[in-house]
């Protein structure tokens, strides 16, 4: 084999057989297919029973309630 074969053929880097997937990454993929089945089932089931879910007029405007005051101390100890 000559040089000039070598860069011809070369991409860039340096070739690397690709990692096989481990049994994690079929867990992960696993977790996620069921994850997508059981909301089906919760979809599914909340149809079943025509559950419909609504927001609040009061919540769709902001979704973080402003602060309240303090309750007023009252300074003097009772007996």
């Amino acid at each position: 084999m000559a040089i000039a074969d070598l860069k011809a053929d070369s991409g860039r880097g340096v070739f690397v057989q690709k990692q096989r997937a481990n049994i994690y990454t079929m867990m992960l993929i696993l977790s996620l297919i069921f994850i997508m089945v059981g909301c089906l089932f919760l979809y599914l089931e909340m149809n079943a029973f025509q559950m419909k879910v609504k927001v609040p007029q009061d919540a769709q405007a902001s979704s973080v309630p402003e602060p309240q005051p303090a309750p007023a101390v009252n300074p003097t100890p009772s007996p």
